[in-house]
């Protein structure tokens, strides 16, 4: 704020009229001072935690596409020892004891993968959403 315009809306407000050199004014003067650098400090402060979350959302994001890799090799894995489990148990019955069981086997199997492709999909969401 200008000197001359603090000096007029003193005046209006409080009926005081003061000079340009009245020592209030180097109150005045030294408050922004005071304040212009804690603001130098609080914007330093914002850019040093932003680019800490920033490295840390890198970080977060990073590890979470390792997780997701992980964890699709790992189903891939159960899936081909489910398929060869279930392929064997087909073998080793000789006579069927009916499609009510047999559905029962393919249902559950595909809960079980419908439940990790849930979870990897959780994931990817979560993947997204840090990453936005």
């Amino acid at each position: 704020m200008d000197k001359k315009e603090l000096i007029d809306e003193i005046a209006k407000k409080h009926h005081i009229i003061l000079d340009e050199a009245d020592p209030i004014l180097a109150v005045v003067s030294a408050n922004e001072m005071i304040f212009d650098e804690y603001i130098n400090k609080v914007d330093n402060l914002f850019i040093k935690h932003k680019a800490d979350l920033e490295s840390f959302k890198i970080n977060i994001s990073r590890e979470l596409k390792e997780y997701i890799e992980t964890n699709k090799e790992i189903l891939r894995t159960i899936a081909a020892q489910n398929l060869k489990f279930s392929e064997s148990k087909q073998e080793k019955i000789e006579q069927p004891e009916g499609p009510k069981e047999e559905k029962y086997q393919i249902s559950k199997n595909h809960i079980f993968i419908f439940m990790i492709s849930q979870i990897i999909l959780l994931l990817m969401g979560l993947l997204v959403g840090v990453l936005i």
